[in-house]
């Protein structure tokens, strides 16, 4: 019998590694032969770094699984993700559902039908007016987030805040407002902030269960992944405990109400209970950790970016003359330059730094002029795309004004247009300035782009801007907090790039920043 396995086993590993239809491909020849290259990377919380030396060393097309191919190009996003792609969801997303029970989000489900139905509904809820219509519940936790800045020292300056967890707080407190009518409450108490580090774990850990199912089959995740299991429990605690008591509310302003009362333009149809739970799940988790990250890592870039910071403390103040005159409407979407400066840490450090797998239906797939055959994974690495120098020259660097035109107009749509179309972002301009758009990734690409990118931005700006606008900032002296060093490995080794964790969602400490109210 043992044999037998064994000669199964080579069987297997010599296919894979010569006669498989992707052998032709480079990449680790591991990778080629076990998913657990994958899960390796998961754990250690590197795959965005991961693939960019990847595709720095082989080139544009890497194989990366057994099954799995990463493509690094602008012309690879349109071909896997638009509308008339000829793929679905990898089943590396069912294991939500699979293994740790409750139904698909529109963002786990593999039935592009389902998807399509729950992405209208979902964009009806999720439109410009409501989101503007929730404005108070979002600048009432800025408020306090601005006052929790202001505890001066002598010299005026306040004392030092870790800004992942500062920002983590006020955003979770945001999404719980805006969600479920019920504040997570983490700026003003400790109860609940065990979640900034626990939720990123669960993700990670049904991530990489997606990638091997048989970690739960022979019960792994009980020995070797404890934490990252435990982490997806207290979620689904917390998550079952707020759903409870939002059944029981009347009369509420927000996003719960408004997937409730959202119908399908095409069908009438509105969502079940179960789809209403997963889908404000599922807004909770993208949208505190796409804010968070890109809130926090602006904030490192404007300190380790003097003359950026200047730039934009200029424009804020001129633009603005109070702060509560800084909302939601055509005053703040005109400035150009916070957004720019938005757009480009988005670019540095995309909050998805992996990919988002998709399998190739039967007819197989062309892309960037390779043909895939079907059962093949493929997917476009976000943080590789973002850091390829033929998209951005000087790639490490922040640099706001390479999304500026001459001029001071921006050359591309960041967020202030909501998309209603699925096919909508496949339509890129072809002209030298649009180069840079075209390779722009943070917030997904074509049919499964992310639907909550307006709401992203609106937060992200207010709290920006709002901050700029009271108060002057300092590095704590002495800090280093979430810089890169060589100690940290390959890869993590810059001073001025902030650093992420990536377990699908991302992970991060730091920066230290101190605050001194300015002189009006």
């Amino acid at each position: 019998m043992l044999n037998v396995d064994l000669s199964k086993f080579l069987l297997v590993v010599t296919y894979r590694a010569m006669w498989h239809p992707l052998a032709k491909y480079p990449g680790p020849w591991w990778a080629a032969l076990t998913d657990w290259y994958s899960v390796y990377h998961i754990v250690k919380g590197d795959r965005h770094i991961d693939f960019y030396h990847l595709h720095e060393k082989y080139g544009k097309i890497v194989r990366f699984g057994p099954r799995r191919i990463s493509v690094r190009s602008a012309t690879a996003l349109k071909d896997i993700y638009s509308v008339n792609s000829n793929v679905k969801r990898s089943q590396v997303y069912a294991s939500t559902a699979d293994f740790f029970g409750g139904t698909p989000s529109s963002n786990t489900t593999p039935d592009m039908k389902e998807h399509a139905f729950r992405r209208r509904v979902n964009v009806r809820a999720l439109n410009p007016a409501n989101i503007k219509g929730l404005e108070e519940q979002i600048l009432k936790n800025i408020r306090f987030f601005c006052e929790t800045l202001h505890d001066s020292k002598r010299d005026g300056w306040s004392s030092p805040h870790n800004m992942s967890k500062l920002v983590g707080y006020l955003i979770s407190d945001i999404m719980g407002d805006v969600t479920f009518s019920k504040s997570f409450d983490m700026q003003k108490n400790a109860d609940n902030r065990d979640l900034l580090s626990s939720l990123p774990q669960a993700v990670a850990g049904i991530h990489l269960v997606g990638y091997m199912p048989e970690i739960v089959t022979f019960g792994l995740h009980k020995i070797f992944f404890r934490r990252l299991i435990a982490g997806i429990a207290r979620f689904t605690g917390l998550s079952a405990s707020t759903f409870q008591w939002r059944f029981t509310q009347e009369n509420c302003n927000d996003f719960f109400s408004a997937l409730l009362q959202a119908r399908d333009d095409k069908t009438g149809r509105g969502f079940s209970t179960d789809q209403l739970v997963s889908e404000a799940g599922l807004l909770t988790i993208a949208g505190s950790d796409t804010t968070v990250t890109a809130t926090t890592a602006i904030f490192f870039y404007l300190t380790h970016y003097p003359s950026c910071r200047s730039r934009l403390e200029k424009e804020i103040r001129s633009a603005f003359t109070s702060v509560e005159d800084i909302r939601i409407g055509p005053k703040l979407a005109s400035c150009y330059y916070l957004l720019a400066c938005i757009e480009e840490t988005l670019r540095i450090n995309p909050p998805v730094g992996s990919t988002l797998m998709r399998e190739v239906l039967p007819g197989g797939l062309s892309v960037d002029g390779e043909w895939f055959p079907p059962g093949t994974d493929v997917g476009v690495p976000h943080y590789a795309l973002h850091h390829d120098e033929h998209y951005f020259p000087d790639p490490f660097t922040f640099k706001p004004q390479r999304w500026l035109a001459k001029g001071s107009s921006n050359t591309i749509d960041i967020g202030f247009n909501q998309e209603t179309t699925d096919d909508a972002q496949d339509k890129v301009s072809t002209s030298p300035e649009s180069l840079a758009a075209s390779a722009f990734t943070a917030f997904g690409a074509g049919r499964t782009s992310c639907i909550g990118k307006y709401l992203a931005y609106q937060e992200i700006s207010l709290v920006v801007a709002r901050t700029i606008w009271l108060f002057d900032m300092r590095l704590e002296p002495g800090s280093t907090l979430g810089e890169g060093r060589k100690e940290l490995g390959v890869g993590r080794q810059r001073p001025k790039e902030f650093q992420t964790l990536d377990r699908f969602v991302s992970m991060h400490e730091g920066p230290m920043l101190q605050f001194k109210r300015r002189e009006f």
